[in-house]
């Protein structure tokens, strides 16, 4: 998952230094020094090898700001457009490498640059005039021509993340111009030709990347699957790495596009007229009757990681639509809160202009035409900015343009940031918002020390409960303290972004793996290993994860030459080198996840096998394959597995059974392997839950061998208890999914589950405006849930025998510092609840069920009082008619000497019987206050006194009879 953190960098395209490209009667200027401007520092990094023949050379136009921008398919090369250039930017050393700008003549022709999009393959790009041209250009390496420009480390100068591999050899070449008589609406690249929508007449045109060659044309009106034939195309987007599009109509309704060439539309090397029958879809979004234009889709961005697909509306809505069971069939998902803040009701609706998943899938990211840009979970959680009510504060207090509205917005490589053009179309800025990413561990949650990480640009935030000091005495979030461990520079430089990293389950060893290679760390010594030659470390990279047993590290590898795929293993002591890898077990195809649980390891691969194996002891590894199977009557793709983990328990029959959880585009599945008589292995599964972001495994607090499955779906936490308990069976499997379980409301994204500690730990993003600058801020803050109170309420609810089942979970909570608190927020929930029924004592009542439940705990006086007190006054009397009455508490309070307790109960006798009771039981604790020398409590009790009697009679009265019992 992912938030803001940091600072936003700013990026800025700026008039350059330029020269003649190498034709003198080129249409374009070639520009041959990188630019580079980062926050407010102007000055360049790089040095320049010459500057022969360069003249300075401004061409003008009717605006100097970047009109649009687009980035390739890996996040790693964008190009930026202003009215009358183009420029080529690589993410990382961040910096303009080649540019582009056009002639006078050229912008008298042709009109000035208005859009720009990418070939998938990174190759070409097409710009879009204003007069309806486009405008080809060619990627492609500067060979011998120009000069090249490279970084290298020195004293003074270290290089960051991803620098080391310098400035891509890379320049943009001009190629063609295709005019467009119909006029260009919208536009999107596949591998071999260009879609264009056209106006007038309103048409889809295929027309190849090599040129204005049989290109192929169909008219709106004779495309059959159109509910509507006279409508336009107002925007095209396409499923990445297909040729399956997303059309979003002006008369609001979203189709999913698929093209099927006939052979006539083969036949001929000119221009043809494509059938209709050619183009086939269906509409997926826009009721035909009663269709508000306030729900038309307006752009689209598909995520094949989740068999999701997302529309923004003309209103400001973004729907979520899912794959069906069926092909070509997309259903209704959810929808994103973005009108939750006060502004947006009062407000005039906000148009959705950008849509942008990331790579992984798992965040969306969504801009708008006058709000600030927000990241969303793949289910809907908020992830930026912070709550919907600091929005419309934020965007009056900050001066940051990109908060005021976006054009356009994407992620760059790694997803290490989000690239915003705000809505000024004068500003020739654009910005870069850093994100940490945050990967929640199945199998580090079911260590002793529970654990989760950060990853961020340079570095990763280690939170293990191992270096915790003070496990009982609070839920305070900043008790929580995460460790800061930077990755080092010589190892980044050429291997960001970390796309894996592992903890180890003592929490004391961390190992990550970048593009290449892999590396380390000890927690306690503070030291890394990383590979001592560099070849070695180039020679792999690591695909499917890392994992640690005991003292071993496994990785599943790819070699870059010869593509072989194997699981390897070092030993934490020895050198990270190839001669002291302990062990390497080939695969036929790409490793996809490996997972690891005492002595057994499971690793799927990309052909949807799985593999369980033994892997023997720490001291002797012995590596023998147990069973493997296909997973093809589960995972439709292999891509939409996101997480597979193994657990053995005891079953109804003594022995260990293998239980394997799944999480398959979004949903969880139990799978039980079965031993058949020919050897093989058959498994039985059950989906146990949808739409599932991630999910955790925990063992119970009290019992090592019951294990919970906790899983979030982007707003509530679903908790199920003893998964694998005795009972088990299929009968027992197909109904534990509908029954055995609970869900709570999480105000934050949950990241770890501690069950030690009865809480949940998780971040929420906030953001700091800097004064007097008025910036932005973005930061994290560290955020705990109480889950106690709202088991013992289910099972005090549902079960039969509740009270002794609750009690049992409870007493190994009871040495908690805040366990009083957790049973304080039990009654008060119950309590409020209840109160306007009036159920009492009748069937169904749960109250006075937690009242017998209580009475278990020395904690129960104070629980009561403390509650009462923080309730309104208009629920004590049901709720003493429940409990008791309060001045029987008070008594039983006297006679366990919980004097300051007793003190409490004082106050509501005050407000519930005459003055003259209350002086006497005043009366009675204040001798027994000051015969146990608490004279703090004294002190307090003559206050009291003193604050129901302003005449002082009442306490000259009590001073009076204490005096007297003491004589």
């Amino acid at each position: 998952m992912y938030w803001a953190t940091g600072s936003t960098r700013v990026l800025a395209v700026e008039p350059s230094l330029l020269k003649l490209g190498s034709d003198g009667d080129d249409e374009e200027l070639e520009l041959v020094l990188p630019v580079i401007t980062s926050g407010q520092d102007k000055s360049s990094d790089i040095d320049i090898n010459s500057q022969s023949g360069i003249q300075s050379r401004v061409v003008k136009g009717t605006g100097s700001g970047i009109v649009d921008m687009a980035k390739n398919e890996q996040g790693s090369l964008w190009a930026t457009i202003t009215r009358e250039s183009i420029q080529l930017w690589v993410h990382r050393p961040v910096g303009v490498i080649s540019k582009v700008v056009r002639t006078p003549k050229s912008l008298l022709d042709h009109g000035a640059n208005q859009r720009v999009i990418w070939k998938p393959d990174s190759a070409m790009l097409v710009v879009v005039t204003e007069q309806s041209f486009l405008h080809l250009y060619k990627i492609a390496p500067k060979g011998n021509e120009g000069s090249t420009y490279q970084l290298s480390n020195s004293k003074s100068y270290a290089l960051g993340p991803g620098e080391g591999v310098g400035f891509p050899d890379l320049t943009i070449k001009f190629r063609m111009t295709i005019k467009m008589d119909a006029g260009v609406s919208s536009l999107v690249g596949l591998d071999s030709d260009i879609v264009v929508a056209t106006v007038n007449p309103p048409a889809i045109q295929l027309i190849p990347w090599i040129g204005k060659v049989d290109v192929k044309t169909c008219l709106i009106r004779h495309m059959n699957f159109l509910l509507d034939k006279t409508v336009k195309i107002v925007s095209i987007s396409r499923f990445p790495k297909t040729t399956t599009q997303i059309w979003c109509m002006s008369d609001g309704k979203a189709y999913i596009v698929y093209y099927t060439p006939n052979v006539s539309d083969t036949g001929s090397p000119s221009s043809v007229s494509s059938s209709g029958d050619s183009w086939y879809g269906f509409c997926f979004h826009g009721n035909p009757e009663g269709f508000d234009m306030q729900d038309a889709g307006v752009v689209a961005a598909s995520n094949p990681q989740y068999s999701l697909l997302a529309i923004g509306t003309r209103g400001g809505d973004v729907r979520i639509f899912k794959s069906g069971e069926h092909a070509g069939q997309w259903v209704f998902s959810h929808k994103l809160a973005l009108k939750e803040s006060q502004s947006y009701i009062s407000g005039t609706p906000d148009k959705i202009v950008s849509l942008a998943w990331n790579s992984d899938g798992s965040a969306l990211a969504v801009g708008q035409e006058s709000r600030c840009p927000s990241i969303w979970s793949v289910y809907g959680r908020r992830l930026f900015p912070s709550a919907p009510h600091d929005i419309p504060s934020l965007k009056n207090a900050t001066e940051d343009p990109y908060l005021q509205g976006s054009r356009t917005l994407f992620w760059s490589a790694g997803n290490a940031d989000l690239i915003v053009l705000g809505a000024d179309d004068s500003s020739s800025n654009f910005y870069a918002i850093p994100c940490a990413k945050a990967l929640p561990s199945v199998q580090n949650q079911l260590s002793s020390a529970p654990q989760c990480l950060l990853h961020l640009n340079d570095r990763l935030l280690v939170y293990t409960e191992g270096h915790r000091q003070d496990v009982s005495s609070t839920i305070n979030p900043d008790t929580f303290v995460w460790n800061n461990v930077m990755v080092p520079a010589v190892y980044l430089s050429d291997n960001w972004p970390i796309r894996y990293s592992c903890l180890s389950q003592d929490g004391h060893y961390l190992a990550v793996a970048g593009r290449r290679g892999l590396a380390h760390y000890n927690l306690h010594s503070c030291r890394w290993r990383l590979f001592g030659n560099w070849q070695q470390e180039q020679s792999f990279r690591c695909q499917g994860g890392l994992a640690w047993f005991k003292n071993i590290l496994i990785a599943g590898c790819e070699t870059i030459e010869g593509q072989r795929f194997e699981l390897r293993l070092y030993q934490r002591e020895n050198n990270l080198d190839n001669n002291d890898v302990i062990f390497t077990e080939q695969f036929e195809s790409r490793i996809a996840h490996i997972s690891v649980w005492r002595s057994s390891l499971l690793v799927y691969t990309s052909n949807n096998t799985l593999y369980c194996y033994s892997l023997g002891s720490a001291k002797r590894v012995d590596l023998q394959l147990i069973w493997k199977t296909s997973l093809q009557d589960i995972v439709e793709s292999p891509t939409l597995l996101k997480s597979v983990s193994i657990l053995t328990a005891e079953g109804a029959d003594g022995n260990d059974a293998t239980h394997i959880t799944l999480l398959v585009d979004g949903k969880i599945y139990f799978l039980r392997p079965e031993f058949l008589p020919d050897g093989n292995v058959r498994l039985s599964f059950r989906q146990i839950a949808d739409k599932v972001e991630y999910y955790w495994m925990t063992r119970s607090a009290h019992d090592a061998g019951d294990f919970s499955l906790w899983a979030f779906n982007g707003k509530t936490l679903k908790m199920w208890w003893n998964v694998f308990g005795p009972g088990e069976g299929e009968k027992s499997l197909a109904t534990f999914a509908k029954h055995n379980f609970l869900e709570m409301d999480i105000e934050f994204y949950p990241l770890a589950i501690l069950p030690d500690r009865g809480i949940i730990l998780g971040l929420e993003p906030e953001i700091a405006i800097h004064k007097p600058k008025s910036l932005a801020m973005f930061k994290m803050a560290t955020k705990t849930h109480l889950f106690l109170q709202t088991i013992l309420r289910h099972v005090l609810t549902h079960n039969v025998d509740g009270e002794w089942e609750a009690y049992e979970f409870a007493k190994h909570y009871q040495e908690l510092g805040y366990f009083g608190h957790a049973l304080e927020i039990l009654l008060h929930n119950v309590l409020e609840d209840e109160a306007e029924s009036g159920i009492g004592f009748e069937e169904g009542a749960v109250l006075p069920r937690v009242v017998n439940f209580l009475q278990q705990f020395p904690h129960y006086l104070d629980v009561i009082v403390s509650c009462a007190r923080k309730t309104e006054v208009a629920l004590w009397e049901y709720l003493f008619s429940i409990v008791g009455a309060p001045k029987d508490l008070f008594e039983q309070c006297l006679e366990a000497e919980q004097l300051k307790t007793a003190t409490s109960y004082l106050l509501i006798l005050h407000t519930l019987e005459p003055l003259q009771t209350t002086s006497q039981d005043t009366v009675r604790l204040l001798e027994k206050t000051l015969q146990a020398k608490d004279f703090e409590l004294c002190k307090e009790l003559v206050r009291f006194l003193n604050s129901i009697d302003a005449t002082g009679a009442t306490l000259q009265q009590a001073l009076s009879m204490v005096s007297l019992a003491n004589a």
